[in-house]
């Protein structure tokens, strides 16, 4: 076996090649993982090439009945695109795609290279930047119209909007943001935002994408 894993444009490209274990599979896996805590990553394309079809969930870290390591490795903010070149790996992959998101694993499977990349550009063109949950760094937030996410380390647990002083809202990013801030004792730990010029439509994309991906809304959406 052997891999290879590259940074590009907002995404890692990871391909394995005579992949034909499970050990092999969770070596390349490990790989993977260790790639985007490296590069700050969380779109994945994996490409698996020249190698034997696996249909068994647990030959990709995962179960129909157990947590397995895989679920270890990914967070909510992951999306993973799975690639073959056979039919036979392609059909392995759609299976995999089915366990994986009844494990609340944001992948999908594809025959076609093209619409893998255009399914990890959908959400934004670049994996959103996450700035750390203190007074002084909110200050630099935009003061427009836009969507946001709160963070907990790794987990996605709100989504929110700030409709613009334009709009009638008289809120902007840094405003919501800071009344987040101010509002409570137990705080996130990062942020993110996303310029847009229809928040409320934005906000409505961004859960319904993370329900499906997910079954459920965002923790602190679903207690609000």
């Amino acid at each position: 076996m052997k891999f290879s894993i590259e940074l590009r444009d907002g995404y890692l490209h990871a391909t394995v090649y005579n992949r034909d274990t499970a050990d092999e599979m969770r070596e390349f896996l490990l790989a993977v993982h260790a790639a985007c805590r490296k590069h700050g990553s969380s779109k994945i394309l994996l490409a698996v090439r020249r190698s034997r079809a696996m249909f068994k969930p647990e030959d990709y870290g995962l179960s129909a009945e157990n947590r397995g390591y895989a679920n270890e490795l990914v967070t909510p903010a992951c999306q993973i695109a799975l690639l073959g070149d056979t039919d036979e790996v392609n059909s392995a992959n759609e299976y995999i795609e089915l366990v994986a998101r009844q494990q609340g694993v944001n992948a999908r499977a594809f025959r076609d290279e093209r619409a893998a990349q255009r399914w990890l550009g959908e959400v934004g063109d670049r994996p959103a930047r996450r700035y750390r949950f203190t007074r002084i760094v909110i200050s630099g937030a935009p003061e427009v119209a836009g969507v946001y996410a709160l963070w907990d380390a790794d987990d996605l647990v709100y989504y929110g909007r700030a409709d613009g002083k334009n709009r009638g809202g008289g809120s902007t990013i840094r405003s919501r943001l800071l009344a987040h801030y101010y509002e409570g004792q137990k705080r996130p730990t990062h942020y993110s935002w996303e310029v847009c010029s229809d928040p409320a439509a934005r906000e409505a994309e961004l859960l319904g994408e993370h329900a499906r991906a997910f079954g459920r809304l965002p923790r602190d959406n679903e207690a609000a």
